[in-house]
């Protein structure tokens, strides 16, 4: 089983409890609870997050995308177990990346499972990881990314995570709480208003395009 080192969280770093961190998940997908987090975690993504060893855990903006990924590969069938074979395949070929389910680097088409490792070109491959080929090299247009909606940095690196065309995630932006796109207005603000008041006071009382509260409000509603 993994471990890890807590550490004090850094600015920028995003930090989630596990009910925080599977209300956030649960936006995409309703069966995400915390205990299912905390399962995925105890072999998979120990949360690297913490004031001291007493401390209750925490994750950061790197553990919720690691577990996004994660849900993603399960929701295609893919076993923890087999999800615990990719990591220790990772470990071995990129054994400088702390986070690699935060990484520009997971292609699947449900039966077997590949990692970028290219370092450039203008047609990268990637190698099977974990499948019947392991260890053989596919072309990247045949395979379908999980990462789609994820940003990446300077080293591949997942920096923020756009939810829906008006909605994102960024550590840097309070706290990494889901706000509206191009302002740090929180959903859970515009969540707890839509209960007694309409859309357009909302939208008015924010300075916000009111098909940005229908945006929240259709997320909402699942």
């Amino acid at each position: 089983m993994p471990t890890s080192t807590l550490t004090a969280p850094a600015f920028g770093t995003g930090i989630y409890s596990f009910p925080e961190a599977a209300r956030i998940l649960g936006l995409r997908a309703a069966d995400v609870r915390a205990g299912t987090l905390r399962r995925w975690v105890a072999g998979l993504t120990p949360p690297s997050v913490g004031i001291g060893p007493d401390e209750p855990r925490l994750l950061s903006f790197h553990d919720l995308v690691s577990l996004e990924v994660v849900r993603r590969f399960r929701r295609s069938g893919v076993s923890l177990q087999r999800l615990r074979k990719l990591e220790a395949a990772l470990a071995e070929s990129l054994p400088g990346v702390a986070r690699p389910f935060a990484q520009r680097l997971f292609f699947t088409d449900g039966a077997a499972i590949w990692a970028d490792l290219a370092t450039g070109g203008s047609e990268p491959q990637v190698i099977e990881l974990v499948g019947r080929r392991a260890g053989h090299y596919v072309w990247l247009p045949v395979i379908e990314t999980f990462a789609e909606e994820i940003h990446f940095g300077a080293e591949n690196e997942a920096v923020a995570w756009e939810l829906t065309d008006r909605i994102e995630i960024d550590p840097n932006i309070q706290f990494g709480e889901p706000v509206v796109k191009g302002t740090r207005l929180p959903i859970a603000v515009i969540a707890r208003e839509l209960v007694s008041h309409s859309v357009e006071q909302i939208a008015d009382w924010h300075a916000i395009d009111v098909e940005d509260v229908r945006g929240v409000q259709n997320l909402l509603a699942g």
